[in-house]
Parts: structure tokens; C-alpha cells; sequence
């Protein structure tokens, strides 16, 4: 038995703090607990779509990590990870190496890179992008017309490895945004995507609700398009068609994290860390991966979400505080899965439910406030103001 485990959480994301919160609450005096990230801040992404509209600023939207860190228990190290090494459990950052007992890996993953990527803006990136998106679209809000391109694409290595949602959401809001200025008429909005049906892990509810709107707010779509290219003037289709956009805001499908390619990891061909429903590592006990840099089978409408990145950190949390006090992982984030997602719309919102039984998307303004409302509590909750209610 080892009596003072050192654990490593490697990422300052959703997950990662979730993990270095639940180790701290359950080992509290019993580990050493360091969270090792680059930037000193957890971003809230599920909230950073109204950074584009102007509605929040990357200052609402982020939680610095060292008074999390106080109020938890736990050590924060602003520090770049560089290599990581399972064998040998150690990982090596800018500063210095950092050997381990246990090893909880949160680093997010990467975007693919398509031709001419560099023409588009995404929320999904870095808060800088939601910046630049918001400044172009004032740009194009203050001339007073334009044609805007939304859309997402996915990583044919990998069905899981697709964020489409908060493109649904930028669309929605700047729809909105452009209605309440007297402008909508004046504006084209675009959605595209080489998805035939986007949106289809909803459900068919879901789906159904999508196209309604898109059809209702005279928002033209064109999907099951491949993508060829981006240019400066907007987007090019494998079947020579063009959308010629004064900004494109598009989401590229995901891969894992580049530095675990130099690793000792295993690795799925999309480059994501294959994990059991126990969030370990694949024939690794003392290591877990959790959120979008893993890897784990399931049914086929799974979807890479903050709230399952946080359901993984709770498992890892309490599968390492039993194998500290000598007992077998156990806990597993299987039986709790599932989709949820409040889809935004700028002035009300479509409440989406999906596990393994039902498949739910009621829509109305109570649903928008329901996300403001967990905005709201899940910044309270982590600086433990409020207790987690689920």
C-alpha cells in the first residue's frame, strides 16, 4: 500500500478540475494532488457561444485555477506538459520531470486541419477565436448586411470525434441577435456540413426540431456536402459548389492530443487514449484518461461533453481512491451516460435528452433560463458555494 500516493491531473479543463476537485474531496490528507495546465483558468465552453454576440466576456467566462485550488485542497502548477511516460510513471513538463503513483490524463484533444482552415473562426478552440468571431461579426453588424457560414465536420477515423453543437447555437444566436437589431433581412445565414443529417445523436425528436427551425428562421442549409477547401471568400464543395461568406465560423472534427503521440500510450488511429467504462487506460491500472482525449466503445448516439468529461473525473476519482485503500475499480461511468444538451437559440432554447431508453427536445424560454442558470451554478459550485445537485 502506498501511504502518500503522488497523483497527477494533467489538463485544466472541465474534467481536469472536476478530477483534482473529487480526488481532493476523497483523499483529502492522504495524497498529494497536483493539477498540471498551461493557463492559469478554467474556460466555461458550454457558455463561450455568447462571447460571439457580446453577451459575455472571456472574463465571465473563466474561473482562475490557484483560488480553486485553495479552497479545495489541491496543488496547481501553471506548467507545459511535454512528454508523458506510463512505464516508467513520470511525466516531464517545462520545469521539471514529475514522477506519479497515479495518473489522470485530461489535455482535451486537437482539430483536424482542413485546407484553408486558417479562413475560418471557431468557439471551440482558444477564447481568442470567440473574440475575433464577435469583433467580425460587430464588423458586419455595423455595416449593416453580409452573408454568414456556420458550420461542422467530423473525422472519418472516428464517429465520436465531432462537436457540432455550438455551431447549431452560433448559428441560432446570431439569427436572434440580428432580428432584435432589424437587421435579419439584411443578413444571409448559412449551415453547412458534410453530416447527410446533422444533429442526429439528438435523436429523431432532436433532428426533427432542427430542421424546423432552420426552416422557420429562413436559415439555408446544405449538408452531406464534402468539404474541399476554405478560402478568404468562403467555402469550396467537392461537387463544385461554393457559399461565398463575409465570415465562417466552422468546428473541424477532432483528434487526440498531438503530444501522446510521442508517448508510451496506446492510441486509437484517431490518436485518442482507449479507455474502459472505469476510465482506466487500457492495460494500464494506475492510469486513467478522461473527456475528449479518450477513447471508449458505446452506443452509437455518444457524444464528447463537458458533463461526461466530469462524470469520467468522478469515476477515475473514485476508482483511485479505492485502489489507494487496496480495493478494485469498480466505479464505472456507463450506467450514468448520456446526452445533455441545452441548445441555445438566442431567446429561448430546446432542452435535449438521450440515453439508452428515451429521446426527448422540448423547446421554450424556460429552457434558455435553465442554461443561464447552470452558467451561473456551475461557477458557484466549483468555487463551493453551492453544493453539486447532480
Amino acid at each position: 500500500m502506498i501511504t502518500h500516493p503522488k497523483i497527477l491531473v494533467l489538463g485544466g479543463g472541465m474534467g481536469g478540475v472536476e478530477a483534482a476537485i473529487n480526488l481532493s474531496q476523497r483523499l483529502k490528507g492522504k495524497a498529494q494532488i497536483d493539477l498540471i495546465s498551461n493557463r492559469e483558468f478554467l474556460y466555461i465552453y458550454p457558455a463561450s457561444i455568447w462571447l460571439t454576440v457580446g453577451h459575455r466576456t472571456v472574463e465571465d467566462l473563466s474561473l482562475p485555477i490557484p483560488p480553486l485550488a485553495e479552497i479545495h485542497g489541491f496543488n496547481f502548477l501553471q506548467e507545459e506538459v511535454q512528454e508523458v511516460n506510463s512505464s516508467q510513471q513520470y511525466v516531464i513538463t517545462n520545469r521539471q520531470k514529475r514522477e506519479y503513483d497515479y495518473l489522470v490524463i485530461a489535455l482535451g484533444g486537437s482539430k483536424l486541419k482542413p485546407k484553408g482552415i486558417e479562413h475560418t473562426r471557431t468557439v471551440c478552440r482558444s477564447p481568442q477565436d470567440g473574440i475575433d468571431i464577435q469583433e467580425k461579426f460587430f464588423q458586419l453588424v455595423e455595416r449593416g448586411h453580409g452573408t454568414i457560414a456556420c458550420g461542422f465536420s467530423g473525422n472519418p477515423k472516428d464517429s465520436t470525434a465531432v462537436r457540432g453543437g455550438p455551431m447549431f447555437e452560433v448559428t441560432f444566436n446570431f439569427d436572434t441577435y440580428l432580428r432584435q437589431k432589424g437587421l435579419r433581412d439584411r443578413f444571409e445565414l448559412i449551415f453547412f456540413t458534410p453530416s447527410p443529417k446533422p444533429g442526429k445523436r439528438l435523436g429523431e425528436k432532436g433532428l426533427a426540431q432542427i430542421a424546423k427551425l432552420f426552416e422557420k428562421r429562413n436559415i439555408r442549409t446544405m449538408t452531406g456536402r464534402k468539404i474541399t477547401e476554405f478560402t478568404a471568400e468562403g467555402v469550396v464543395f467537392e461537387d463544385g459548389t461554393e457559399i461565398q461568406s463575409d465570415l465562417t465560423v466552422f468546428t473541424p472534427g477532432m483528434a487526440g492530443h498531438p503530444l501522446l503521440k510521442n508517448s508510451d500510450l496506446p492510441l486509437t488511429e484517431a490518436g485518442f487514449v482507449p479507455v474502459s467504462d472505469t476510465a482506466q487506460v487500457k492495460d494500464l491500472e494506475n492510469c486513467y484518461a478522461i473527456g475528449d482525449c479518450s477513447f471508449f466503445e458505446g452506443p452509437a448516439w455518444r457524444a464528447r461533453q463537458g458533463h461526461l468529461a466530469e462524470l469520467m473525473a468522478r469515476t477515475a476519482a473514485e476508482n483511485i481512491e479505492r485502489q489507494v485503500n487496496e480495493q478494485f475499480p469498480r466505479a464505472s461511468f456507463r450506467e450514468d451516460m448520456h446526452i445533455l444538451c441545452v441548445m441555445d437559440l438566442g431567446d429561448e432554447a430546446v432542452f435535449v435528452y438521450r440515453d439508452d431508453e428515451k429521446a426527448i427536445a422540448p423547446q421554450g424560454a424556460w429552457a434558455r433560463w435553465a442554461k443561464l442558470a447552470w452558467e451561473r451554478y456551475y461557477k458557484l459550485n466549483k468555487e463551493k458555494k453551492m453544493p453539486r445537485l447532480m
